[in-house]
This record gives C-alpha cells, structure tokens and sequence, in this order.
C-alpha cells in the first residue's frame, strides 16, 4: 500500500469531478484514501460530496472528530484540490479557522509530502496576495501544480475542468513519498 492520503476538497468546480477522476485512480496506485471538504464545497457541491462518499464507503470530513465520533490518522501525504483562492491565502498566512484549514496547518508542520491544484480566475489570480502565498508554500516545500488552463478565464465553462491535473498531483505526492 502506499499509504494514508488526505484529499482536501474546495468549492470549487473540479470538486464535481473528485469522485470519478480522482478517487479511483488514487486507490488504484494503492492509496487508502480520506477527504476533508470546506463547509462551503458541501453547501456548493453536495452532489459531489455524496459521490465521494460512495467512492470511499466514509464521510467526508467537515469537522473535528466530535461530529463523526473518531479522529483521523494522520496522513502520509495530502492532496488539496481543487484549491480556491481563499482557501490558499488563508493556509499560507497560517490560519486555522476552520477543520480544514486547521488540518492543513497541522501537516504542512509535519513535513509531509502535499501537493496543491489552484483553481482560481485570472482576475483572483492578478492579485499580488496570492502570488505571495504560492511562493510561501512553495518556500514550505509544498508542490503547486497548475493545470494548463490554470488561472483560468472567468467564467471559463467546463474547459478548465477537462485539464485539471489529477494525475500531476497523485505523481508529486507519490515521488516525494519515495524522496
């Protein structure tokens, strides 16, 4: 097995496609997968958030353990994706506000292999805050992945979603495991 993987899910376009384009490929290289989602994602997506479910045969996590009556393992790598905007600021200025963020804070300490796909429009992405952020994830040994039409154009229709990178991100998580 290659170990105990966290995906964190954002509401965000591409989380509709987590369950059919990420999930089993991951637990095809033998990941033993968990996902974390944002309140948001599961008020946006639920849809999504119910596939995932069935895909795992677990919940998706929203809370700390108080809501489900367990706590999770700690992961040997986590995949963030799809990232938004908000959710890459607020963990790159260190803010844990929220169970997803908290858990992002608490494993980018342990020194995991973690890897991040922004999803985010090209007017969020001009913003000389988030470009800051990426450089201070990156300076944390976190590994960005861009899809090909990241930042993508407002409003960008399904075309973003087609080349988001989840093979990309299971091949970073899983050559920094090996490293």
């Amino acid at each position: 097995m290659t170990g105990l993987l966290y995906t964190v899910v954002t509401a965000a376009g591409p989380t509709s496609r987590v369950a059919t384009a990420l999930l089993p490929t991951a637990m095809d290289r033998g990941w033993d997968v968990h996902c974390l989602a944002t309140r948001r994602a599961v008020e946006v997506y639920p849809e999504a958030i119910a596939a995932i479910e069935e895909v795992l045969g677990r919940p998706v996590r929203t809370d700390f353990h108080t809501t489900v009556g367990y706590s999770l393992p700690d992961p040997d790598a986590v995949i963030v994706a799809p990232a938004t905007y908000n959710t890459i600021n607020k963990w790159a200025a260190g803010i844990a506000d929220t169970y997803v963020l908290t858990r992002l804070a608490e494993q980018t300490g342990r020194a995991i292999p973690i890897a991040v796909a922004p999803y985010v429009n090209t007017n969020f992405a001009a913003n000389p805050v988030y470009r800051r952020s990426l450089d201070a994830l990156q300076e944390v040994g976190i590994d960005v992945v861009n899809g090909p039409l990241e930042p993508h154009a407002p409003g960008g229709g399904s075309a973003p979603l087609d080349a988001f990178p989840w093979e990309a991100l299971l091949d970073s998580v899983a050559a920094n495991r090996a490293a």
